[in-house]
């Protein structure tokens, strides 16, 4: 684990614009992605895609340029500073859209 963020840090993040994104769930769908890891993967790929899509939407790329990379870093907390049940997700992002 720390291998890889040494990675992230030393070669991944300087070369790249990056920004993080936090996805809050409502209090009706907490519980349930408290037990669901399939509900909990589901959720993350769809906030990931759809940030993607906006990337490349904003800076008038096509979906068919295959040069236009986006990556990602997915954190997925389960609890708030109170340690109340609130699984939110912190989501690294970086693009590279015109190498």
């Amino acid at each position: 684990m720390a291998e890889t963020a040494a990675h992230l840090v030393d070669h991944v993040f300087p070369e790249v614009p990056v920004r993080q994104w936090v996805l809050s769930v409502p209090f009706h769908l907490r519980y349930r992605l408290a037990y669901d890891s399939s509900l909990v993967r589901d959720v993350a790929q769809v906030f990931v895609r759809t940030i993607f899509s906006s990337i490349r939407r904003r800076a008038g790329i096509p979906t068919s340029n295959r040069k236009a990379r986006c990556g990602a870093v997915a954190f997925i907390q389960r609890f708030s500073d109170a340690l109340n049940l609130d699984p939110h997700f912190h989501i690294i992002i970086g693009w590279d859209l015109y190498r």
